[in-house]
């Protein structure tokens, strides 16, 4: 990490991008009040033979204005972290910069780095076995939000941005290092070579970086160049959600209908919708045991050829009814996205445990999931242990294992689009979602629908404590989904054990 004072630039180092050698560049501009943090013995004699200025100021700082801290920066210090300790003015004066790549590229990167090739470790293996590797540097730079930096430079692009930056002399002094290189083999490691020999790895990286390769435009190895938004949003007319209810589809319906001008339905519940347009209790439970059987697939033939565009429609019990592998085998599917909704999974369950949702057999088969079901993605058994709360926390982490599921098998086919409602009801949340959404103008955020009324406090305690289970946990959605698909399993078919039965 650098502070350069007479550039006003703060450097935000993340890792595999070529950050070692930028750095050593921009510390050329430094002066002796400006922050340099230390790098690798070898690096640092490069480093002082061009006689740049080495380590400074990392653990004592003496700011332009005559202040003094003791903060410890450090090369890889997240921005949220390093914007704690650098003076505000600071911050909010200079250009806070980083340099991104290609998730797909850098976590080949990574691989040889880690010498997991060396070590007998299959690509395949060490992207499944460390998911956490490809979302560092979205937590050392995160991509919105306060502490993001203001300029991204792109790794593939490195000349073009670099120069945009406007420092002369930065691009020629960059371009003759090449810091931590000769690592990565010259051939064989290129992404089309690695994911093809590894199948279903790139579907890991697409689900756990999906912000950044939408952001940046990222295309997953051998697939065709992604449509711009801008040309997905005159032919994308119907619109469904991913969510495990408890999780603002009401009001996602309203906002929906404000912002987008649509017929924009909640659920359908006329008498004679049941079975037709809302799934009954027989589609649910049927799905769930016997996959998409003959009965699934005219419920759908039925419900889809029904729909007059442009419509959307929030849902949530259709993604458990089938509802993607419907959409995937339809005349609308190029015509359709899909918002995965999420909430906060303590608050979600606490909201589950409040209202009773769980003591209810009826309401289970209605709405959520059976633990009975024999083809689910997340094994019931130790949850069963802690009652109704352990049932809603089993239901809100199968719902996760399932977006995770359908995201790694139907990404290339289903436009999704990823909301957390916590975000979505603010302004610039409700931007965002918009804007994925092909949307544009003014915005109309509608009150909050169907909130649980809690006076008395209890589900606040009950919160917290679901909260520290949930941490110990530590349960990893795409892991799970994985683990069901690479034993043959699928959610559209029929349990191996219960088809043997």
């Amino acid at each position: 990490m650098i502070i350069c004072h007479p550039l006003k630039l703060i450097f935000l180092k993340t890792k595999k991008v070529g950050g070692t050698s930028f750095e050593i560049a921009l510390s050329s501009f430094c002066d002796e009040a400006s922050i340099i943090t230390p790098i690798t013995p070898g690096d640092e004699r490069t480093r002082a033979e061009l006689g740049y200025p080495g380590p400074q100021n990392h653990r004592r700082q003496v700011w332009p204005d005559g202040t003094e801290s003791e903060a410890d920066f450090y090369h890889h210090i997240p921005a949220a972290e390093a914007k704690t300790v650098i003076p505000k003015e600071i911050w909010d004066s200079y250009t806070k910069v980083t340099i991104w790549r290609d998730p797909y590229d850098a976590i080949i990167s990574r691989y040889y780095w880690e010498k997991a090739d060396a070590a007998g470790v299959p690509f395949g293996q060490f992207v499944r076995r460390f998911p956490g590797l490809l979302t560092e540097n979205c937590e050392i730079a995160p991509l919105e939000g306060p502490a993001a930096p203001d300029v991204f430079l792109r790794y593939e692009h490195l000349e073009e941005d670099i120069k945009a930056l406007g420092i002369n002399g930065l691009w020629d002094r960059f371009s003759s290092l090449r810091a931590k290189g000769n690592i990565r083999p010259r051939t064989g490691t290129d992404p089309e070579t690695l994911y093809s020999q590894h199948p279903g790895t790139a579907a890991i990286v697409a689900d756990r970086c999906a912000a950044e390769i939408r952001k940046f435009g990222y295309t997953c190895p051998g697939a065709p160049a992604a449509v711009p938004k801008q040309e997905l949003a005159g032919t994308r007319d119907f619109m469904f959600t991913l969510s495990a209810g408890r999780t603002g589809t009401a009001w996602l319906a309203e906002f929906l209908q404000s912002n987008l001008q649509i017929n924009s339905v909640h659920e359908p519940l006329g008498v004679e919708d049941f079975g037709t347009a809302m799934p009954e209790i027989g589609h649910m439970r049927t799905f769930n045991t016997l996959g998409m059987n003959p009965r699934m697939q005219e419920f759908w033939r039925t419900k889809l050829g029904a729909l007059a565009a442009p419509y959307a429609e929030s849902n949530h019990t259709l993604g458990k009814c089938g509802l993607i592998e419907a959409l995937a085998e339809s005349s609308i599917c190029d015509r359709t996205t899909v918002i995965i909704l999420r909430r906060d999974l303590a608050k979600q369950c606490a909201s589950y445990a409040g209202r009773g949702d769980f003591s209810n057999l009826t309401l289970i088969w209605q709405w959520y999931l059976d633990v009975s079901y024999e083809n689910v993605i997340v094994d019931p058994a130790a949850y069963l242990k802690l009652g109704q709360i352990g049932w809603a926390i089993w239901y809100a982490l199968e719902m996760e294992a399932r977006y995770a599921y359908y995201l790694l098998k139907y990404r290339q086919k289903i436009n999704f689009v990823e909301a957390r409602l916590e975000e979505a009801v603010k302004p610039h949340g409700a931007a965002e979602l918009l804007a994925d959404l092909g949307h544009s103008g003014r915005i109309v955020l509608p009150e909050k629908k169907n909130a649980t009324q809690d006076p008395s406090g209890v589900t606040e305690e009950l919160t917290a404590e679901i909260r520290a289970l949930l941490d110990r946990l530590n349960f990893d959605p795409v892991a799970a989904a994985v683990s069901y698909i690479e034993a043959g399993r699928s959610l559209d078919m029929r349990s191996p054990h219960r088809a043997a039965a």
